[in-house]
């Protein structure tokens, strides 16, 4: 016998207050993975985060299933992906081409560490912030509302990065950081919500904070940026994050999110 869908009466009836509730509660799982892993060390504290945003999700799986097909597959064409990963090819050569134009070599500075941070990263932030919410906003809200909702979350996001001026982060910088992290989010969600999948916005979003770590001597060990850039290097990541993140969202926002929706109708189908 088929499973029978649940009935979710704060998702029907409230959908705004599940869409927060989607953030709130695996934010609070992987700061649960991040305190017990923290008991072991650092790099145990960011793989904990990575382990309870995949708890996050299988909950969230089990809870809406069989209405909701799951994660991982991907709902476009391998024609479509790959249209959809050029803007964020591009932000990846920019932001390693972007000595040339600011400093006088390369720096590049790989360790384990920041190959979890940026796997913690991607697993965590995009659990908390894109993974759960955008499912639902795909599924609970009107379509012709969907594309605003999509605009709130992103500035959430971005504003979410305020809180590194608790680690030490210089205020101005934090302040370019939460401005930066509005368009990226731009850039995920279109990789998200365009291709149906959590494979590209974590391998997306891990891979460029991995690239952040290792390429940038403004950022201290934990990430956090404590040194002013110079005008011309804001200038510059300005202008090329804002660009992309304006192609990704009209890429994404085609005939109002036709595409979209035709892929989150399957794979909220009851079929």
């Amino acid at each position: 016998m088929d499973k029978k869908a649940r009935k979710h009466l704060i998702c029907e009836k409230m959908p705004y207050i599940a869409i927060i509730l989607s953030i709130i509660i695996p934010m609070l799982f992987t700061g649960i993975g991040a305190s017990i892993g923290g008991m072991i060390s650092e790099d145990a504290g960011n793989i904990g985060v990575c382990i309870f945003a995949c708890i996050a999700m299988l909950i969230f799986w089990f809870w809406f299933s069989p209405e909701f097909k799951g994660f991982v597959k991907p709902g476009a064409t391998a024609n479509d992906i790959c249209i959809l990963m050029i803007p964020f090819v591009i932000l990846i050569v920019l932001t390693l081409i972007e000595p040339l134009f600011f400093y006088h070599s390369f720096y590049f500075n790989p360790s384990l560490t920041a190959a979890i941070m940026g796997i913690s990263a991607g697993f965590g932030e995009e659990t908390m912030f894109r993974i759960l919410s955008l499912a639902i906003v795909m599924r609970y809200i009107r379509k012709e509302r969907r594309f605003a909702a999509i605009i709130i979350l992103a500035l959430i996001f971005g504003l979410s990065h305020a809180g590194n001026l608790t680690q030490g982060a210089d205020l101005a910088m934090t302040a370019s950081q939460v401005f930066h992290s509005t368009f990226m989010a731009f850039l995920l969600t279109a990789l998200y919500l365009g291709t149906g999948s959590v494979i590209f916005p974590i391998f997306a979003h891990g891979l460029y904070d991995f690239i952040c770590f290792t390429t940038d001597p403004a950022l201290s060990d934990k990430g956090i940026l404590t040194q002013q850039y110079s005008t011309g290097r804001l200038l510059y990541e300005f202008i090329v994050i804002v660009i992309i993140g304006i192609i990704a969202l009209c890429m994404i926002s085609r005939n109002k999110l036709s595409k979209a929706n035709e892929i989150w109708d399957k794979k909220w189908s009851k079929e």
